[in-house]
């Protein structure tokens, strides 16, 4: 009798336990769906936000590359008119 009572209790205790644990499973739930769900947020601000700066980094881009093909062609413009003005002095050298 003195085993069968000691397994009653040993079975309550586990039943106890287990609704304990239950109790602390859907507890833990509820945070845990709402970390979920920020951390999803999160996912999707920082995705747009890598987007944005992705596009900005792209129209700084283009706009260096106009500078640098502005300045290419002002530098080919000045050497193309240096050239000319030092011919036509050689030029105008040379006819005295």
């Amino acid at each position: 009798m003195a085993l069968e009572e000691r397994l009653c209790r040993l079975e309550g205790a586990y039943e106890q336990v287990d609704a304990r644990l239950t109790d602390m499973n859907s507890s833990i739930e509820a945070p845990r769906a709402d970390v979920n769900t920020s951390k999803a947020e999160l996912n999707g601000s920082m995705e747009a936000l890598r987007a944005d700066m992705c596009a900005r980094f792209d129209q700084v881009d283009r706009r260096f590359n106009n500078i640098y093909l502005l300045i290419g062609g002002s530098w080919v413009t000045l050497m193309a008119t240096m050239i000319s003005l030092m011919v036509t002095m050689m030029t105008l050298a040379g006819s005295n």
